[in-house]
This record gives C-alpha cells, sequence and structure tokens, in this order.
C-alpha cells in the first residue's frame, strides 16, 4: 500500500477532496494530512526544493527535513494509476526534478548576447487554450478597449455580429497571454488576430491597438462609450433575465434609455425580470470572494446534512483566482454515480429561507447514459439558478439582529461522478477558452468536447477521464492550470 499527501502547492482544496476521493476506491492507497505519514508526497508543476519549502513555511514539516525517506512524484502519475485502475510502478520521468537538473535541462530560455527576454517564445499559437493566460496581465487598456468593441458589436445584433464580436475576443485574447506589455507596433508584428493575420478584422484589432498606444484612447471606442445605445443596452442586459434581443426592442421600438422609462413604460415584465428590477443595484454589484467563502460554507452544511457523501466544488471565475464575480458556481457531486440524484431539491430545502428566486432546471444529464452524451456544447445538467440572500452580519457582527442583506446571484450544478472531470474544465475557463479548446479538439484532434465528455469523430468512441489533467493529455496539449485559462 502506498499513503500519499498531496501536497497543496498548486493543487487547491477542492482538487484535492476529489483525488481523495479517488484514491479511496482503490486499496492501494491511502491519503493522509501528514506528509510526515506518506511514503509518496505528490505534488504538481513543482520541483522537490519547492516542494520541501512549502512544506516547511506551512510548518508542515520542520526546517532539516530531506525528503531521502520519501518519494516526490508529479500527478501525472496517480492520474496513470487512476486511468489503470491499478498501483502502477513509477517511472524516472515522474519523480519529481532538482532545481539544478531543471535548471540545467532544456528550456525556452534565449541567450543572453541575443537580447531577447528568457522565457519568451518566438511563436504564438492560434488556439487560445494552447497558451498561458493569466488572470492579471499587461495590456489592460489594450483589451479592455477591444472587449468593448466586442460587446457593442453584440449588443447591434445583426447579420455579422458575432463574427466580428469574436474577432475582437480572439484579438483580446492574444494580448492577454502576451509575457510583456506592448508598446510599439513591432511588438504587434508576430501576434495571431492581430499582426499576423491579412483578414479585415485582424486589420481592425491593430488599428485600435495602435491608436491607443499613439493616442493614449481610441476614438472608436470613446464614441461607443459616449452613444446612448450602449449605455442604455449595458443599463438593460445588467437586469436579471433580460437578455441583448429584449434590450435591443426597449430600445429600438420603444424608445426607452434608462431604467426609470422601463418602471414608466406600461410594460409587462416577467417574474424573473421583475426580481431583476427589484433587486438591480445588489445583483450588479459584484459578490466580494470573502462574501462567496461565507456562502459555500452554507451550501457545504446543507449537503453534509442532506447527504455526509456529498461533495461540494467551487468553479467559475472564483476557481481561476478572481476577488470577485458577477456569480457564484458551485458543483454538488456524490462518488457514486446516480446517488447524487433527487439531492438538489432537499438541499434547496434546507436552504428555502435565504433563497429569493430558485430556477430549477432539470434536465437529462443525469439519464445519460455513461459514455454517451449529446454533441452539443450546451450541457444537460440539473441546475438551479437562484437569486440568494446574503445577510450581511456574517461578515459584520455588529449588524447582528438586524435585516441588513443584499441579492446574490448563486448557481448551483449537479453532476455525475463518471462527468466531472469534464464538467470541472467546461465551467473553471472563461466562455473563450472554453470555445477555444472545442474549436482545437474538432478541428486538429477530431474530437468532440462537451462538459459530459468527448467522442471521436470518425469512430464515436468514447474517452473517459477522472481529472482535467487526463483529458488535456488525451487532447495532446499541455496542462493549462485554472489561474491559466482567463482569456
Amino acid at each position: 500500500m502506498e499513503v500519499l499527501y498531496f501536497v497543496e502547492r498548486r493543487l487547491n482544496q477542492a482538487r484535492i477532496k476529489h483525488l481523495t476521493s479517488l484514491a479511496g476506491k482503490f486499496p492501494e492507497f491511502r491519503v493522509t494530512q501528514n506528509p510526515q505519514d506518506a511514503t509518496l508526497w505528490v505534488a504538481q508543476e513543482s520541483n522537490c526544493e519547492e516542494v520541501i519549502e512549502f512544506l516547511v513555511k506551512k510548518k508542515k514539516v520542520s526546517g532539516n527535513t530531506i525528503a531521502e525517506n520519501k518519494k516526490l512524484v508529479d500527478i501525472s502519475w496517480f492520474i496513470g494509476c487512476m486511468k489503470e485502475k491499478k498501483l502502477m510502478d513509477i517511472q524516472p520521468s515522474q519523480l519529481l526534478k532538482r532545481k539544478l537538473d531543471v535548471d540545467d535541462g532544456p528550456s525556452t530560455k534565449k541567450s543572453r548576447d541575443s537580447g531577447d527576454e528568457v522565457g519568451i517564445k518566438t511563436t504564438v499559437s492560434m488556439y487560445a487554450c494552447q497558451r498561458c493566460t493569466p488572470l492579471n496581465h499587461f495590456n489592460k487598456k489594450l483589451t479592455d478597449a477591444l472587449e468593448i468593441l466586442e460587446e457593442h458589436a453584440l449588443f447591434r445584433g445583426d447579420a455579422n455580429a458575432e463574427a466580428r464580436a469574436l474577432a475582437f475576443r480572439r484579438g483580446s485574447a492574444t494580448l492577454k497571454a502576451h509575457p510583456k506589455e506592448i508598446v510599439c507596433e513591432e511588438d504587434l508584428k508576430n501576434l495571431p488576430y492581430i499582426g499576423l493575420n491579412n483578414s479585415a478584422k485582424a486589420g481592425h484589432c491593430k488599428m485600435v491597438a495602435m491608436e491607443i498606444l499613439s493616442e493614449g484612447f481610441s476614438d472608436e471606442v470613446e464614441d461607443v462609450l459616449n452613444g446612448s445605445f450602449y449605455k442604455s443596452m449595458k443599463l438593460f442586459t445588467g437586469i436579471f433575465g433580460i437578455g441583448p434581443q429584449t434590450a435591443r426592442k426597449w430600445y429600438h421600438d420603444l424608445g426607452m434609455r434608462t431604467l426609470e422609462d422601463v418602471k414608466g413604460k406600461n410594460i409587462s415584465l416577467t417574474y424573473e425580470q421583475s426580481l431583476g428590477m427589484e433587486h438591480y443595484d445588489d445583483l450588479n454589484t459584484p459578490i466580494k470572494l470573502e462574501e462567496a467563502e461565507c456562502i459555500i460554507k452554507m451550501v457545504e452544511k446543507a449537503c453534509n446534512e442532506v447527504c455526509d457523501e456529498l461533495t461540494m466544488t467551487l468553479v467559475g471565475g472564483f476557481r481561476r483566482g478572481k476577488s470577485q464575480g458577477h456569480d457564484l458556481d458551485l458543483f454538488i457531486s456524490h462518488p457514486e454515480d446516480g446517488k447524487e440524484k433527487g439531492k438538489l431539491v432537499l438541499i434547496i430545502e434546507k436552504l428555502k429561507e435565504h433563497f429569493i428566486y430558485t430556477g430549477r432546471k432539470m434536465d437529462v444529464g443525469n439519464n445519460l447514459n455513461k459514455g454517451n452524451f449529446a454533441s452539443s456544447t450546451m450541457d444537460n445538467f440539473e441546475k438551479c439558478f437562484s437569486i440568494f440572500k446574503f445577510n450581511k452580519s456574517w461578515l459584520n457582527s455588529n449588524l447582528e439582529g438586524k435585516a441588513e442583506w443584499k441579492a446574490v446571484r448563486l448557481d448551483l450544478i449537479v453532476v455525475p461522478s463518471h462527468q466531472f472531470a469534464y464538467a470541472l474544465l467546461g465551467w473553471t475557463g472563461t466562455k473563450h477558452f472554453e470555445r477555444e479548446i472545442r474549436r482545437y479538439a474538432r478541428t486538429e484532434m477530431k474530437i468532440v468536447l462537451t462538459s459530459h465528455g468527448m467522442h471521436s469523430l470518425d469512430t464515436k468512441q468514447n474517452f473517459p477521464a477522472e481529472t482535467e489533467e487526463e483529458i488535456f493529455q488525451k487532447l495532446q496539449l499541455e496542462y493549462r492550470a485554472p489561474s491559466e485559462r482567463c482569456c
């Protein structure tokens, strides 16, 4: 038997919980919370020194600890064991390297005499899923401008709106992944969807970027921001339950421009839209991380009361490392397939006093046979898209007993165990990352990828996976941590 310790460096608690659940299915493994008790330390994207330094800093081991009696292995070994459903021999390539070995090995470093910056590659992939796109990048002024133009194109909704919006998003995603600040036209030269393509759409992105670099602003972007159409569409689509199509109708057909116009006109609103108007300010105020953590604890408590084997996993923007977001997305699952069914309604019942609205969506996701799933990119999980009462006293004890709360968006998604890895991938990256990895899978690998699984276009063979890493491996992609999927 191997006693495993999952090193928290680059592995968050939700992921460790999931890996522990997988290990528990096999008698060959036992997971410990104490690194001293383990025979193997399992880490991700780390070398030996980084692991020991991390554990010493966390006071998990003493400063004199030498890992001579421990084997430090990469997470890829554990994933291989799960794939083969047995304890596998550890290959030399799966042992963590010493820092000296890493530094002396192959790298992308340029010669110091070349004048190029260390680690910057001269070629940039056409697919965003092949690039590291961090949450905080060097070109925010340029990307903000392109994303305003993207949003404006979608608001217009004409025949070429989606194509124009996608062009702006692709240009923005390229700039977000660039490892240094863009300061001149030469920096844009070899960048896909900006300087590398000869298309009119790529030229448009480059023109906007060049204008900002030379003048400090873009006339086109300023015109959009100051126009009544964009301002009104931003207001209207900020209403819960209102999409661009309804917002355009209000603007063009009914001549409405402000929220006061919406209130003043005798128009019929759905129940959801009425709630959106009532709680407009709250729902357009970002949820802070500390608020999200309070809600997570409440939902987790309710899950444990319903069934102590239920697992809850944070997904969406907060999993990518954001400090605030427009909503909170949580997965609910069970280690044994089928036992997650019927639990959502019980969890909602436990928390009913905290809900303003629970828009449950009972789909066919749980009825999909193992290995069979729709080719659509839309998923079919059982969901609850809710408006939740966040009591401000949960963070500020001075407000205890006072009815001070705000409305927040909370989405609960029920995921069967055998589809968990694919769902986690599908609900973690930005919309563009998910679109790109599915485009890559279909175009380069002839594979259909969804949040339920993936299969070959040619043979219809299904590819089960236990972890996100395994999915990346099957697609022959370098693994990207959640914090690197922010395109």
